[in-house]
């Protein structure tokens, strides 16, 4: 079979030795490149979009100035109203109301500089209120990028509705600092995933903060309604609803673990090494010399901040941990996955596949950023991982995991 295979392989060099050389004397020609996919090519035509562009499409007419152009996400005032300021918070291309061709979808943030936390004020030149709105964005038939609509987020974060019809209807637009269900947070848009394996992404975003040194971090996923520029949202679910989706497992797990890291992010050597040995260890009451090791300082202020520190460090690990099967807590045991982490302070979740299934577990695929002090020195990998979700009378839960390093993506 060897001797086979060596003979096979000469043959093959032979041959391609003499097309080579019949090939000696003709015009030198260029290898065509692949023609890539429809798909491809609007996915390159919407990413190549420029804000600037974008936002002329999204507010026709309307002159707005950057106020830091060299920057990726920079804002913009408007040159007639220049209080009023428009952040891009975020892009998504995916299929989100059409199975045929993707589209783009931007977040903007419309925000008045001049008013306070009061009532929301209304822009004379946009014909808005402040607030968080969505712009959909496709090719039309002649291959040019077009308006598809303008949603907004309500004051809620329960629903994205087309925006002049819900103004009509005395909807009010989330408003960042006010509204959010994370403390402190900020929501912007995440990653998009076909959750039910239909054809059509769901949006998810992601409200994240950190309140009095303690980390919150929520994914929301919404799902169109099939009718008009409406989404509603499906997980976390609103109250009295339940959410049954092995994706939100992953993601509540991802959120859980994010926010007991970035809480915990600020210990150093010796009050980390105190905050882990009270963390994996049984004794739920803190020992007075581990508060006095990860505090700043002896004072009173400051020893209390390090109690609520570690025990909402110790809540959000736990709520990770319960995400997991009974047979994976099994085999990993809680002081061995508190220790996972002992290193990490933060991942960001790039990409997540439609779930598979085979016989009784799903699988659901997602490509993370995690970040990790190694020293002195702040270090980020990149991962694939594909989790084994198992369904149980509580809900998904996370069975078993696969974990694949690839190179950083540019």
């Amino acid at each position: 079979m060897f001797m086979r295979g060596k003979t096979l392989a000469a043959l093959i060099v032979l041959a391609f030795a003499a097309a080579f050389a019949a090939c000696q004397g003709e015009e030198d020609r260029a290898t065509p490149s692949p023609t890539p996919s429809l798909e491809a090519q609007v996915r390159q035509q919407l990413e190549e979009l420029s804000t600037d562009d974008l936002l002329a499409l999204t507010f026709p007419g309307v002159a707005l100035t950057p106020l830091s152009p060299s920057e990726e996400l920079t804002l913009y005032v408007l040159e007639d109203d220049p209080s009023w300021q428009i952040e891009p918070m975020g892009r998504l291309i995916d299929h989100f109301t059409r199975r045929d061709r993707p589209q783009l979808a931007a977040f903007l943030y419309l925000d008045d500089t001049a008013t306070d936390e009061g009532a929301p004020s209304q822009s004379q030149v946009l014909d808005l209120p402040e607030g968080l709105f969505m712009t959909l964005i496709e090719l039309d038939s002649r291959d040019r990028p077009a308006l598809a609509g303008l949603s907004l987020l309500d004051s809620a974060a329960a629903e994205l509705l087309e925006a002049s019809p819900a103004l009509e209807d005395g909807r009010v637009p989330f408003r960042q600092g006010l509204d959010n269900l994370a403390p402190e947070g900020l929501m912007s848009p995440a990653l998009s995933v076909d959750t039910d394996n239909d054809g059509l992404d769901e949006l998810v975003l992601l409200d994240s903060g950190l309140a009095h040194g303690i980390g919150a971090v929520l994914y929301l996923t919404f799902r169109w309604t099939g009718s008009g520029l409406h989404w509603q949202r499906v997980a976390p679910p609103l109250e009295g609803d339940s959410a049954d989706l092995p994706t939100q497992a992953v993601l509540d797990y991802l959120a859980a673990v994010a926010a007991a890291t970035s809480t915990a992010e600020p210990w150093q050597d010796l009050q980390r090494f105190y905050a882990w040995q009270w963390l994996t260890g049984d004794e739920e009451s803190i020992p007075e010399e581990v508060l006095q090791e990860v505090a700043a300082d002896n004072s009173e202020t400051a020893l209390a901040a390090a109690r609520r520190k570690l025990e909402a460090t110790r809540r959000l690990f736990s709520e990770a941990y319960d995400l997991q099967s009974l047979d994976r807590q099994k085999l990993q045991p809680w002081p061995d996955f508190v220790n996972g982490f002992r290193s990490s302070v933060g991942a960001q979740v790039l990409e997540m596949l439609t779930p598979s299934q085979e016989d009784e577990i799903t699988f659901v695929q997602v490509v993370i950023i995690a970040f990790s002090r190694e020293g002195p020195d702040l270090v980020q990998r990149q991962f694939r991982v594909t989790y084994e979700l198992v369904q149980s009378q509580e809900g998904w839960r996370l069975d078993d995991l696969d974990v694949k390093e690839e190179p950083l993506s540019e």
